[in-house]
């Protein structure tokens, strides 16, 4: 079986779905990949606005 490393782009996604009108499902979009090849790893980024403290 395949392995794969999924990595989204939370920013992009996230204005994509907007877009077309529907939201995410994080866990069905991660079993998608999962039923396809070996999940090994799945990371979700977006940027972090300086303006803001953390």
């Amino acid at each position: 079986m395949e392995r794969i490393a999924v990595f989204i782009d939370g920013a992009n996604l996230y204005a994509a779905s907007r877009s077309l009108g529907f939201d995410v499902d994080y866990k069905n979009l991660l079993a998608h990949f999962r039923q396809r090849a070996y999940l090994i790893r799945a990371y979700y980024y977006t940027a972090l606005l300086e303006t803001e403290e953390y």
